[in-house]
């Protein structure tokens, strides 16, 4: 089992602030993990996501775990991070922040004629920077689940 101690960005109120939070994995091999699980504390209160083998799923599970007014701030829940429609690697998601798709045609039409710098938009989930904004379907498209289902 393997613990990391993360520093993650949430929404308390309207307000963002950073709290430690733990990320717990089964390691199997290099690149096999399973039982991939968030633990965090708010108020001496105890948040727990189910365990997942997907980071992605375990960051949402965190979140529905969490009360209406935390929200985790990250690239997974930003209207700029976008996935692949192509397929990601696990914990990938990609910053299209100077992009405006307008629907799942124009994100295939940017990962299909991307250039070398590409790279450069590869994000792990729970990155953030400045220009966060939370995802809105009906002002941007946005290539991603992180509020569906």
């Amino acid at each position: 089992m393997k613990v990391e101690t993360l520093k993650v960005n949430y929404i308390i109120d309207e307000k963002l602030s950073v709290k430690p939070t733990k990320m717990i994995v089964e390691q199997l091999d290099q690149d096999e993990k399973q039982n991939i699980h968030f633990e965090v504390h708010f108020n001496n209160r105890h948040f727990q996501s189910k365990p997942s083998d997907s980071t992605e799923y375990a960051i949402k599970y965190l979140q529905r775990k969490l009360p209406d007014n935390i929200n985790i701030a990250c690239c997974q829940s930003c209207g700029h991070g976008n996935f692949n429609p192509f397929g990601d690697m696990e914990n990938e998601v990609f910053c299209l922040k100077d992009k405006t798709p307008s629907n799942k045609a124009d994100v295939v039409e940017i990962f299909s004629n991307q250039d070398k710098t590409f790279k450069t938009r590869s994000r792990k989930l729970l990155d953030f920077c400045k220009d966060y904004q939370t995802i809105s379907h009906n002002e941007k498209y946005t290539y991603n689940d992180w509020d569906l289902d």
